[in-house]
C-alpha cells in the first residue's frame, strides 16, 4: 500500500535559484551583469574579441592599458548550499488541520525539492555581431555537464529530488538537501574563421536552477 502524504493548500509551489535569489558568485572572470538589454540580475553578458584593451588592470589579462587578446572569459562560478526554500522554509514543522483539528507532528513532516539546471547560452540578440566565431565552452553543474563546441549550446540537466524528512516518516530521518552543493560553472573561449582574427563576440548566459517545493505530512 503506497504511503499517503497530505500537502495543505499554500505549502507547495515553484521557484528559481539564481544569482539574485541565493546563488553566490564565487568567480566572475570577464562576465558581467547588465549587458545591453539585460538587467534582470540573472543573465550574465560576455564580450570577447580582438583587438581590445585591458580595463585598468582589473582583469588578469595584461598590464593596464596594454593590448590583450581577450579570447577567454575566464570562469563564471556560482553555488549555493542550504539556501532558504521560499514560503515553507527549511525546518520540519507540525501542522494542525483546521477542518479535523488533527495535529501532525514535525516528526511526520517531509520537505521535498525537485528541480533541474536550465542554463541558457546564446549570442546576444540585442548586440548580434558574432558571425563567424568559433566557440569552445563548458557548462558544468552538480547534475552533469555539457560541452559547447564549436557552437554555444544551452543545457537542461535531468531532474533530481532532494528530501528533508522526520524520523517517523517511512524510511526514517533523511536529509539530502542541507549538505548538498548546488553549483554551475561556465567557461567560454573564442576564435575566428577570419584570417586576421579580428572579430567581436557578445554572448549571454543565464544559470538557473528551476524547482518545485512542497511540505507534506505522512498520514500514519
Amino acid at each position: 500500500m503506497p504511503n499517503t502524504f497530505y500537502t495543505p493548500p499554500g505549502y507547495s509551489g515553484s521557484a528559481q535559484l539564481t544569482a539574485s535569489t541565493g546563488l553566490t558568485i564565487n568567480a566572475q572572470g570577464r562576465w558581467r551583469f547588465s549587458q545591453q538589454g539585460y538587467n534582470d540580475r540573472i543573465t550574465f553578458g560576455l564580450s570577447l574579441g580582438w583587438p581590445d584593451t585591458a580595463y585598468n588592470g582589473e582583469f588578469d589579462y595584461g598590464s593596464p592599458g596594454a593590448q590583450v587578446k581577450p579570447l577567454s572569459g575566464g570562469l563564471l562560478s556560482l553555488s549555493a548550499t542550504n539556501w532558504t526554500i521560499p514560503v515553507i522554509g527549511n525546518t520540519l514543522q507540525s501542522y494542525t488541520d483546521p477542518d479535523t483539528l488533527i495535529t501532525y507532528p514535525a516528526t511526520q513532516c517531509r520537505i521535498q525539492i525537485q528541480g533541474q539546471w536550465q542554463v541558457s547560452r546564446q549570442q546576444n540578440s540585442n548586440s548580434y555581431n558574432s558571425f563567424g566565431v568559433i566557440y569552445d565552452g563548458v557548462t558544468e553543474t552538480d547534475l552533469g555537464s555539457r560541452i559547447s563546441k564549436p557552437n554555444l549550446l544551452s543545457y537542461n540537466t535531468t531532474y533530481a529530488t532532494y528530501t528533508i524528512q522526520g524520523v517517523d516518516v517511512t524510511g526514517g530521518a533523511i536529509d539530502t538537501f542541507s549538505g548538498h552543493e548546488f553549483f554551475c560553472r561556465v567557461t567560454e573561449a573564442t576564435s575566428s574563421k577570419n584570417s586576421n582574427n579580428e572579430f567581436q563576440s557578445n554572448t549571454v548566459t543565464s544559470p538557473v536552477f528551476a524547482y518545485t517545493y512542497s511540505m507534506s505530512w505522512e498520514i500514519l
